[in-house]
């Protein structure tokens, strides 16, 4: 028998290059049949019909199918991708013109947008893991779904036993561009990193010959040689994001030359310059709703309405190849190296054994064995320590319900500077969110 892959929340506009990746590996994965699950009969039904249409024009032998029902999706499944938004877009949009409009960052993992797409997703991801445990258990669930730091603290807390890996391809994507700049294949250059999800540092960039990489990219940073790992000719404004992102991320680097930085830690240690950039009226979330999103479901609608799929073609980009790559190894046992969120359990020896940190690991038919990082500086171990605290106690907050763990978590959290910003943000928040958020007392 074939596996089963199914789609948690696979009306995601997310979801197309993973589409695309999974027909053109489907041989290598043994996959037989697709199911596209979600909440939002309309579009699951629109990206379903699409998939059936596009992957049986393109020749295909893989059964696609797509449903509202969860219990239906998961029987006999093998593989579960779940990548989910409760409130979609557009409560991510209000949650950001909230903080924004509060003078603080508004960014969806980070700062207190992450803190409230935290509180709407936890209850949602661990109900859906109860529904795995209990109809098909030795699936693998592989998780893109955001917050991923907290979401992976909830997770492993909840569910230690569980077949899950907790992935993001943030990590990956900067790993190519730094190989890209010093004309390497990826696969030639290993790289060594630690943190959290959103939250890490490269230590070393180890190319084929031994070389390491980072002092050179050091010192081409510090002496103005490249201000953006990022070219393109692309003028869209999705490129142009990107690019201003990675510029931010070498600004970081030039003033914290030591290891290299994930570009998410920009909205922790400069959130100002990151506000100054942001327009409240205009969020990232109005620009995805505007932009992907309107552009994917008209697709589809078009599709549909012609009966074919023969002039539409999909992007199989890093998003859709990393989570394949995973599923890959875990049904070769290649133990390929890849950055995962795990325990902690002793990989960074002068850190909570039981925190979830991001790591590299080799991942086989057991799941995922993290490398040993050692013992890391004062000043990352602080700002992880503080950081991970505010992680420990958003779950907390959003399993137990209690208002005051919440007001706990905020202040915690590095982006708020002072109790009487952080609890309004906190009860404009909560008000506008009571339809998803547990209900706080």
């Amino acid at each position: 028998m074939g596996n089963k892959f199914v789609m948690i929340g696979g009306g995601s506009t997310q979801s197309p290059g993973i589409l695309e990746v999974l027909r053109k590996r489907a041989e290598e994965l043994n996959l037989s049949e697709l199911v596209l699950y979600d909440i939002d009969e309309e579009r699951v039904s629109l990206l379903g019909q699409y998939t059936k249409m596009y992957y049986q024009e393109l020749g295909s032998k893989v059964a696609v199918n797509y449903t509202t029902n969860i219990d239906e999706a998961l029987v006999d499944a093998d593989f579960l991708f779940m990548q989910i938004r409760p409130g979609l877009n557009k409560q991510r949009a209000i949650d950001e013109k909230i903080c924004l409009n509060n003078g603080v960052v508004g960014q969806e993992t980070c700062g207190l947008g992450g803190f409230s797409f935290a509180m709407r997703v936890i209850p949602a991801v661990l109900e859906i893991i109860r529904k795995v445990k209990e109809i098909c258990p030795k699936a693998w669930i592989l998780n893109y779904t955001n917050p991923e730091a907290i979401l992976s603290e909830a997770i492993y807390r909840e569910f230690p036993d569980a077949n899950v890996l907790c992935i993001c391809d943030m990590p990956i994507s900067i790993e190519g561009a730094i190989a890209k700049y010093f004309n390497k294949d990826l696969r030639d250059v290993t790289f060594k990193y630690f943190g959290m999800n959103h939250f890490g540092w490269w230590t070393n960039i180890i190319d084929e010959t031994g070389t390491d990489l980072l002092p050179i990219l050091r010192e081409d940073v510090l002496s103005g040689k490249i201000d953006t790992l990022l070219q393109s000719n692309d003028e869209t404004k999705e490129d142009q994001y990107w690019i201003d992102t990675y510029r931010q991320m070498i600004s970081l680097f030039k003033r914290f030359p030591e290891y290299f930085p994930n570009c998410y830690l920009q909205y922790y240690l400069t959130p100002d310059e990151m506000i100054a950039h942001d327009d409240p009226s205009f969020t990232r979330g109005d620009y995805v709703m505007q932009g992907r999103e309107k552009r994917i479901y008209e697709e589809c609608r078009r599709v549909i309405a012609n009966g074919s799929a023969k002039d539409s073609s999909l992007h199989a980009g890093v998003h859709g190849n990393y989570i394949v790559d995973i599923a890959y190894a875990i049904i070769h046992n290649t133990r390929e190296r890849f950055t995962v969120n795990k325990k902690n359990q002793g990989s960074i020896a002068n850190f909570d054994p039981e925190a979830v940190i991001e790591v590299p690991a080799y991942v086989g038919s057991m799941g995922a064995e993290t490398i040993t990082v050692g013992h890391i500086p004062t000043f990352q171990k602080g700002l992880m320590e503080m950081q991970k605290a505010y992680e420990k106690m958003t779950v907390d907050a959003a399993l137990s319900g209690s208002y005051q763990t919440a007001l706990e978590a905020v202040m915690l959290n590095k982006t708020i500077s002072n109790y009487t910003v952080g609890k309004k943000v906190l009860d404009e928040l909560h008000e506008a969110n009571k339809e998803f958020w547990p209900k706080l007392s």
